[in-house]
This record gives structure tokens, C-alpha cells and sequence, in this order.
């Protein structure tokens, strides 16, 4: 049972709205199904590296050099403000400039695409967070390693499958065409909601 609820909490956490789900959107609307898959499957790995730590125990680590942490939230709350600021530069395309816009787009490497999903979860502190609340519910020091290591897998399945779905959903040719004839405004107000979580971040690290 215990198993189901953690699998389910990984879907809710995957559907509250929050910077991996802009930046998947973003790139799936920008630069297609491909590119969309690539930010989600970054996503997915970087899911990997905090529960590797958080089973591994580096999260008491984190509790005991709380300067550590805090420094993460600062190199997250950059990155994030980084990926908002380019994305609110964005400009109107018109004539040779779409079709210049269009071809940058298919030039977009799967890598880069990657890199952006990546580093936009592994950077940001909630997701140290929320596996620090999830493992603190379901684990005791009686848990076996594997058990743990289960947890962790259900909750990387479940949010990873979710942003490819969103990614091959929101990259269907309907939405693309709308993007394609709005894509600043869209640019700017996904890039302003990154800037915003950026800014919490910060306020939120200044105040603990």
C-alpha cells in the first residue's frame, strides 16, 4: 500500500505547477515533441541525484551545514532567474525573421534541451525538499536500502513520465502553430513566472 501512496504523491508533486513544468512547456511549445522529451528526460536524471543523496544520508549532511544548502538555493535561484531573464528578451518574428526564428528552433540540440531540464531541477532546493519530506513519511532507520531505492524509482517514473506526456502533448501542431504566432508573449510571461520562483527563492533563503 505504502507503495501506491508514494507513487501517487510523485504524480501530484509532477502535476503542481512549478519551474521543470515551465521550462518543459517552453521548450516543448519552442522547439518541439524532441526537445520537450529531452528537458523531461533531464528532469527524470536529476530526480536520480537527490535521492541518490537523500538515501545515501547526504541529507543530514544538508541539516547539519545548513551554509550548504543555502548555497545551493542561491546557485538555483540564479539559474532560474538566468533561463527567465532569456526567455523575457524574447521579441515579435516577422517575415525572414520566423522563418530565421523556425530554423534555430530544428537546430536545438537534444543535448541542450537536457542540460535545461538538468540543471533546472537538480539546482532547485524544493526538489531536496520535497524528497526530504516524502523519505521522512515513509522510511525509518528499520527500511531497508532497497525499499528506498524502490521509493525513489516510483517517484522518477511517475514525474518523468508525466513531463513526456506533457511534452508530446503541448508540441501537438495546433498548440505550435498558436505558440509560433504569439511565442514572445508566451516567452515572456513563462520567463516572468521563472523569475518569480527565482525571487522566492531567494526571499524564502534570506528570511530562514
Amino acid at each position: 500500500m505504502l507503495f501506491v501512496e508514494v507513487f501517487i504523491i510523485g504524480i501530484l508533486a509532477a502535476l503542481s505547477p512549478g519551474p521543470d513544468f515551465f521550462i518543459v512547456m517552453k521548450n516543448s511549445l519552442g522547439f518541439g515533441c524532441r526537445i520537450g522529451i529531452a528537458t523531461a528526460l533531464g528532469v527524470a536524471f536529476a530526480l536520480v541525484i537527490h535521492i541518490t543523496y537523500t538515501v545515501l544520508g547526504f541529507t543530514y549532511i544538508m541539516e547539519k551545514v545548513p551554509s550548504l544548502f543555502t548555497a545551493i538555493k542561491l546557485v538555483g535561484s540564479l539559474y532560474l532567474a538566468w533561463l527567465g531573464w532569456q526567455a523575457i528578451r524574447s521579441v515579435p518574428q516577422h517575415g525572414h525573421d520566423q522563418a530565421n526564428h523556425q530554423k534555430v528552433n530544428d537546430n536545438k540540440t537534444f543535448m541542450q534541451g537536457f542540460r535545461e531540464g538538468f540543471f533546472c531541477n537538480v539546482l532547485n532546493p524544493k526538489a531536496a525538499l520535497f524528497f526530504l519530506s516524502v523519505f521522512s513519511q515513509f522510511i525509518s532507520a528499520d527500511t531497508g536500502n532497497w525499499v528506498r531505492w524502490v521509493y525513489g524509482s516510483e517517484i522518477i517514473v511517475a514525474v518523468g513520465s508525466w513531463f513526456v506526456l506533457l511534452s508530446v502533448i503541448i508540441s501537438y501542431r495546433k498548440f505550435r502553430e498558436f505558440y509560433d504566432r504569439y511565442n514572445y508573449w508566451f516567452d515572456r510571461c513563462l520567463g516572468s513566472i521563472l523569475l518569480y520562483f527565482a525571487v522566492v527563492i531567494v526571499v524564502s533563503t534570506i528570511k530562514s
